[in-house]
């Protein structure tokens, strides 16, 4: 197997090599991702997605047509047959236009279920399942501790800042009818968080005997390949794996990360415009226990897949989501829109973004801690850091917001946990960035209350 061999410099005395080994559409690695240095002792490497929206803006329609690629791959590999529209899914991808790639509609020959991980690829997640019109489900797995609800299935992801991942759903009846399960995930480096969940639901789905994963990069090595073909034969399942780019890495040297301290941003403002979403969209109010022990006991908003969606069910979220859009469109003026997401909440603010006309990008905030320096070759060059507005008590950041001339700011959140965290977020907002600042909020919340 022939391999392009690349070596890429992350930072002074941290570098890392790249082989590919399967790149079937010819992207270049830049129109996938960029390097960083990641604070965390367990892994001190991040490939940062180009094509996400999670650490770096991007045009909404971007990674919808990511997960629109995967898709058409997948959907390939299970009729066996070649399908028209590839080849401009790609180009849009590598021009960065996507405004005239076409949505395809394929339907699937049987019942299957698309699982995407929190909380980078829930949206990858629901814009694979999103190409499909029939027999199709998706749930995302959530870090959110939900207690009125038996979690479904629970599994860990060792490497991550927030281990545990657990399923929660509604109509579990639902989700058994799966002949085949699809998992999503931004990146799959060693395959053991897909060990990790396949052993799960091998308890809850004992009749699915087809599992594949979905990634737009592969870098599992050899034996960490051969480990599968272990489990298949042991288990008596096939795991099919199927990405845009394959290869193996490795890095060379350590990181010398000076100490690097973001404080949270105390000061609260009141100079933002709060609104409130009350159009008729199907929520369920379950509370969620954040990880400082408080309480939210706002609704969380059907069209995220948190609880399972099928095909049929998501035509009618997505009619609410332009309706949404309408509504918001109206705020715009001709300058450039950064819409944010947050957390686990990314594929319905990338929905509504992709809905708002031109010159509109769009990201989402992190729980992943990713070192910063101004270094002109270095990809993160800033950052700002506050409690996440939606489950108190983890710090969240946003990555190289205040490097582009953006007019508005549409922050939109499933479920505020309280006054003060979202006007955290403001304020570090309007520390780095001069635009205006619209807080959109998904459920009914009294707005003459927060004035």
């Amino acid at each position: 197997m022939q391999q392009l061999k690349n070596r890429l410099n992350i930072m002074q005395n941290y570098e890392i090599d790249i082989s590919i080994t399967q790149n079937p559409h010819n992207f270049a690695l830049s129109d996938l991702f960029k390097m960083a240095a990641r604070i965390n002792k367990k892994r001190q490497f991040l490939f940062v997605s180009t094509v996400l929206g999670k650490h770096l803006a991007v045009r909404p329609q971007i990674p919808l047509l990511t997960g629109t690629l995967l898709a058409m791959m997948y959907y390939r590999r299970v009729v066996d047959e070649e399908i028209n529209g590839i080849e401009k899914i790609v180009y849009a991808l590598k021009e960065r236009n996507g405004q005239d790639a076409l949505q395809p509609n394929l339907e699937l020959p049987e019942e299957t279920l698309f699982i995407g991980f929190a909380e980078t690829a829930t949206a990858l997640g629901h814009a694979v399942f999103n190409t499909f019109l029939s027999n199709a489900a998706y749930i995302h797995t959530t870090r959110e501790i939900i207690p009125d609800i038996e979690p479904f299935v629970t599994f860990e992801e060792e490497h991550s800042h927030a281990t545990s991942h657990r399923i929660y759903t509604l109509e579990p009846e639902k989700l058994l009818q799966a002949k085949r399960i699809v998992l999503i995930d931004d990146e799959i480096t060693t395959g053991n968080t897909v060990v990790n969940i396949i052993a799960s639901l091998r308890e809850k789905f004992p009749l699915v005997k087809h599992y594949t994963v979905l990634s737009i990069l592969d870098w599992r090595s050899e034996q960490q390949q051969g480990i599968f073909k272990q489990l298949e034969n042991q288990w008596n399942i096939s795991i099919d794996f199927i990405a845009i780019m394959c290869g193996h890495f490795s890095c060379n040297g350590t990181p010398l990360l000076p100490s690097e301290h973001v404080d949270l941003t105390k000061n609260m403002t009141q100079d933002m415009e709060l609104i409130s979403i009350k159009e008729p969209i199907d929520r369920k109010y379950y509370r969620s226990i954040a990880e400082n022990g408080l309480e939210n006991s706002q609704p969380y908003m059907l069209a995220t897949g948190r609880f399972m969606l099928t095909s049929e069910q998501h035509l009618k979220q997505k009619d609410e989501i332009m309706v949404i859009a309408n509504q918001l469109k109206k705020l715009r003026t001709d300058g450039p829109l950064l819409v944010i997401g947050t957390g686990e909440f990314m594929y319905v603010p990338m929905q509504i973004a992709a809905h708002l006309g031109e010159d509109v990008y769009f990201q989402s905030t992190t729980r992943s801690p990713i070192y910063c320096t101004d270094d002109t070759e270095y990809t993160i060059s800033e950052k700002i850091a506050f409690e996440c507005p939606e489950n108190n008590g983890i710090e969240n950041y946003l990555y190289n917001v205040q490097s582009h001339p953006y007019t508005e700011l549409f922050l939109i959140v499933e479920r505020i946990a309280s006054r003060e965290a979202i006007l955290q977020s403001v304020q570090a907002l309007q520390s780095v960035i001069k635009a205006k600042i619209y807080v959109i909020c998904m459920h009914e919340l009294e707005v003459e209350s927060w004035a």
